[in-house]
């Protein structure tokens, strides 16, 4: 008994120590400009692709100036740009993955006006599927493209407040850790910009 006691009195002193913080959940929808770092014997400069990202993102406030953010969010990486022969591939590529990850936010500002804000953080993205050429990439075949890739987030924006709630509006830059490629012989890394927008909701 006593021990329900304890674990309810923590839960109710951490769910009131957020919603004093702050603690905010809302939809985030935008574009990325995809392209990849090669490396190998023939090093190409592909052209960017334009795609989509949609998800989901929760605040949790930590004090005045500092916020994490996880989220999750489908998001298309690829390239334009491949018929060089670099890969054996057709023009173009694209990478559909859901994305896990988050970001420490550094807050500029009062949260009652327009204010600016950094960010940094890790995600992981495991790949749902793709195309190459407009044709899908089959998972079973050799040398074709890892499920799991590891990014390195880099954010900058601003958030405007509507009463409790707030607009927000970001650029990222997505760099990508993981050699994507199964082909030993030459390394692939996404590399990304995004930009995106949302409506953060309180709970």
């Amino acid at each position: 008994m006593k021990k329900v006691f304890v674990t309810v009195t923590l839960i109710g002193l951490c769910i009131q120590f957020l919603s004093a913080q702050g603690v905010y959940l809302g939809p985030r929808v935008g574009a990325t400009f995809a392209n990849a770092k090669v490396d190998g014997d023939n090093e190409p400069d592909f052209d960017n692709r334009t795609s989509v990202l949609f998800g989901g993102s929760l605040e949790l406030g930590l004090g005045d100036y500092f916020a994490i953010q996880p989220e999750v969010s489908y998001i298309q990486r690829g390239f334009d740009g491949g018929d060089d022969g670099i890969l054996d591939l057709a023009p173009s590529v694209t990478l559909n993955y859901l994305d896990v990850g988050g970001i420490l936010k550094l807050k500029t500002g009062s949260s009652e006006q327009l204010s600016a804000y950094l960010g940094a953080g890790p995600s992981y993205s495991y790949l749902l599927s793709g195309e190459v050429g407009g044709l899908d990439i089959d998972f079973d075949e050799e040398e074709t493209f890892k499920r799991g890739d590891w990014t390195a987030n880099f954010a900058a924006g601003v958030q405007l407040p509507l009463g409790k709630s707030y607009l927000f509006v970001d650029v990222r830059y997505l760099l990508g850790l993981t050699d994507v490629n199964e082909n030993d012989d030459i390394e692939v890394r996404n590399r990304s910009y995004a930009i995106s927008a949302g409506l953060m909701l309180p709970l």
